[in-house]
């Protein structure tokens, strides 16, 4: 990975979208599985140049099993859950279990664009 990127693991088009336009506007490079093997495949080329991993807790994509997986190995990366499910049952659990943050859905490019702001700013407009 030349430039940071994010790393998407979601089967929903609309959070990919959202956020492929948030990672553009902010100047981020964006990697998306929407399988949990096209997840497998980017964790092993390894988390050098991720800012921000961002895993829909979705059964389609088998993301509580790969949440799970990711907190002993994604090496510093801020991790932020998403979840269709209650965000007030949901984010004790996902930060209990090394996320950074816990969003319940539907989320907007907006919201995404503050969170790539929160996570990997942009070296550029940083004061």
């Amino acid at each position: 990975m030349s430039h940071p990127s994010i790393l998407l693991i979601s089967g929903d088009p609309e959070i990919e979208q959202a956020v492929r336009e948030a990672a553009r506007d902010a100047g981020h490079g964006l990697i998306v599985a929407r399988t949990a093997q096209e997840a497998v495949k980017a964790f092993t080329r390894g988390f050098a140049g991720l800012r921000l991993i961002l895993v829909d807790l979705d059964a389609e994509v088998h993301g509580v099993t790969l949440f799970n997986a990711l907190d002993d190995c994604h090496d510093g990366v801020p991790l932020v859950a998403l979840t269709s499910a209650e965000e007030s049952y949901m984010k004790p659990l996902a930060i209990g279990r090394g996320a950074a943050d816990c969003l319940g859905k539907p989320l907007t490019a907006s919201r995404f664009a503050r969170l790539v702001e929160e996570y990997c700013p942009n070296p550029l407009t940083q004061k």
